[in-house]
């Protein structure tokens, strides 16, 4: 009895004791996340631009005259390769009243009568009071439209003839231009040639050695003798004359169309002598129009440089082939590199495409959030390459550069930059060298200590190297 006495005074106790166990009062705590003291954004990689490419093929022919060629033949005159081109050599004629209708030609040797419309651009230089310029030419060789300049004096006309089509084996002028101011100078000639069966309509523009516009002519010829050019030639009717840069094409030969630019992207044309040939702005589709009449041909015919400039930045590629008025060009890019930063701004990952050979390349800006001055180093912590990796990746500010991380070979010669304080302004983490021939992984910390060095901070930074092409 006296034990289950005791068992019945502690069971209320214990019973008590265990409801108490459950029952809570809630808790309530608000965690509010300090922020980052610095943060790092991944800034836009520039484009670099690679190749350039024709991608139309308009041209039916093209010669800067460096040299005697058999594709030319000549009806009467005398007619020679000389050094007094545009630029370079250029085709020297001097007329015999040899040829057809008594004047003389030098003509391609190449059948154009498939094709039912055409440009023709030549530059000429004439210094006769005859005619100069071009003829369009038939089969038989015994008719021919002549397009031509005519000088006076202070003042040239631009003329539109027909021989034996008109009138039997007679001239027939079709049409002429007003007056225009004339000075022996290299002009520019430029023909739309089209034949619908029932007539034939030829249109011709003439402008001076600077590209301005001088005149213009156009005629339709119906004679029942109107024929299908067969043939093109230079032509000379009293005198001599110099001829260079010939195109013929099914487009108009002042222009050069440019594509892949960026958008409102200033580009400009030279020659490999750095005479400017051309320049245009491209629009938002980044399309490029240059006006070439300065040189038809760029340069000699042997290749020019296309300049793009990218907020105020310039890009250059050099051709090894003339670029030709008529044409279309595409320009091939790649940005130098892509990244991203973490959600909190507190690290980064950068791929680098292609070898950065420029003075400076900005990559990531670092940005502080407190007021508090802070002491800002970049460390290399390892590095995974093979085969002639170079890097060279500092600290700047507006005014000052760190002591730069330096690879150079896979060899590391600098594995930290020294210090730059991070106050009010900004940094910027710059490359300045990188080359690379294989993939690649270096891993840097991005240090920032309060400048008693009592606390410090490091955001991991990734660079990948993927590919390596020259920029």
């Amino acid at each position: 009895m006296k034990t289950l006495l005791v068992v019945l005074i502690m069971f209320p106790y214990l019973t008590s004791l265990h409801a108490g166990v459950f029952v809570f009062n809630s808790l309530k705590t608000l965690i509010n996340p300090t922020p980052p003291s610095v943060i790092l954004t991944v800034l836009d990689s520039p484009q670099v631009f690679l190749n350039i490419t024709r991608t139309t093929a308009n041209t039916i022919y093209w010669s800067d005259f460096q040299q005697t060629s058999s594709d030319w033949l000549a009806r009467g005159g005398g007619w020679w390769v000389s050094g007094s081109g545009h630029k370079g050599s250029g085709v020297s004629g001097q007329d015999d009243n040899g040829g057809i209708g008594g004047a003389s030609q030098y003509y391609l040797n190449l059948p154009l009568n498939s094709y039912v419309e055409f440009y023709v651009g030549v530059k000429l230089r004439y210094s006769g009071t005859g005619y100069a310029g071009i003829a369009l030419i038939n089969n038989n060789l015994n008719r021919l439209y002549e397009i031509s300049i005519n000088p006076s004096g202070a003042s040239g006309v631009l003329t539109i003839w027909s021989y034996n089509v008109e009138r039997s084996n007679e001239w027939r002028l079709l049409t002429s231009s007003s007056n225009f101011p004339y000075t022996v100078q290299w002009l520019t000639l430029i023909i739309r040639y089209q034949y619908a069966g029932s007539y034939v309509r030829i249109s011709a523009e003439i402008y001076s050695e600077n590209g301005e516009h001088l005149a213009s002519a156009s005629a339709i010829s119906t004679s029942t003798r109107r024929f299908p050019a067969q043939y093109v030639g230079l032509e000379i009717d009293g005198g001599s004359a110099l001829f260079d840069d010939f195109v013929i094409s099914t487009k108009n030969p002042t222009i050069i169309t440019v594509t892949g630019l960026p958008s409102f992207a200033s580009v400009q044309l030279h020659d490999l002598n750095g005479s400017l040939v051309g320049e245009a702005l491209s629009d938002i589709n980044g399309t490029g129009t240059l006006n070439v009449i300065a040189d038809l041909i760029t340069g000699q015919g042997e290749g020019g440089v296309l300049t793009v400039n990218v907020n105020t930045t310039p890009y250059s590629l050099e051709t090894s082939f003339p670029l030709i008025g008529g044409e279309e060009y595409f320009v091939s890019s790649t940005k130098v590199f892509e990244g991203y930063a973490d959600s909190t701004n507190t690290s980064a990952t950068i791929h680098f495409f292609i070898n950065y050979s420029g003075s400076r390349l900005e990559v990531i800006k670092l940005y502080p959030v407190l007021t508090e001055k802070f002491d800002v180093r970049l460390i290399l912590e390892s590095l995974e390459a093979a085969g002639g990796f170079s890097l060279i990746i500092t600290l700047e500010s507006s005014n000052t550069s760190a002591t730069p991380i330096v690879i150079v070979n896979g060899t590391v010669l600098s594995p930290y930059t020294s210090t730059l304080s991070l106050y009010e302004e900004d940094l910027n983490i710059v490359v300045s060298e990188l080359f690379f021939r294989n993939n690649y992984m270096a891993k840097l910390s991005v240090e920032y200590c309060l400048s008693n060095k009592s606390v410090c901070v490091s955001y991991p930074l990734i660079l990948y190297g993927l590919g390596g092409e020259e920029s």
